[in-house]
């Protein structure tokens, strides 16, 4: 049953999953480390009451559950609903060995920043870059949140993070969040 097992899975598209990995073995995949841009990212643990979140991203479904952070795009739209403001899961562990607390005291927030800090959210930064690649071709890709793979296309950048965990993001929303040397 093995052989049989293997030579029908052969044929299937590769799905990058949570796994432990090395330098090497990501570099060897094309994955290059991107350090994060310092800004400020504004976040909420999601409440029991509210779980669990179902969250539409551009090219998945994934689904948030009580005691997760939930980071928020501010950008310059003022908006009701906090699932208007983009929101992305952060399993909690992970979100603790990634994020500080946001330290600079001079800081002023935006209209829209600080309507997410009247909604709950508290500021914070990213210290930890990801592994990363830019697609040149279609991938499957399940992050920790999705029940299936789903397909990132060509464009879209892979990330693989602290914990092993991919998830796929727009080529415009990962160079707003990390550095990307010039060539």
């Amino acid at each position: 049953m093995g052989s049989i097992w293997r030579r029908l899975w052969s044929g299937r598209p590769k799905v990058y999953q949570q796994r432990r990995w090395t330098d090497d073995q990501l570099q060897a995949q094309g994955f290059a480390y991107y350090k994060p841009i310092k800004q400020v990212t504004l976040v909420r643990q999601l409440p029991a009451a509210e779980a669990p979140l179902t969250i539409q991203t551009p090219y998945d479904t994934i689904v948030a559950h009580a005691g997760y952070f939930i980071a928020y795009v501010a950008g310059t739209e003022m908006h009701i609903h906090l699932s208007q403001y983009e929101p992305r899961p952060i399993e909690p562990h992970i979100f603790e060995k990634t994020y500080l607390a946001w330290d600079d005291s001079t800081w002023k927030p935006s209209a829209t920043q600080a309507h997410l800090l009247a909604l709950g959210c508290k500021p914070y930064y990213k210290i930890v870059g990801v592994w990363a690649k830019h697609l040149r071709e279609d991938t499957y890709v399940q992050s920790i949140e999705s029940s299936r793979p789903a397909l990132a296309p060509v464009g879209a950048w892979l990330c693989v993070g602290v914990s092993g965990e991919p998830w796929s993001v727009t080529d415009t929303w990962f160079r707003s969040r990390y550095v990307i040397p010039h060539a």
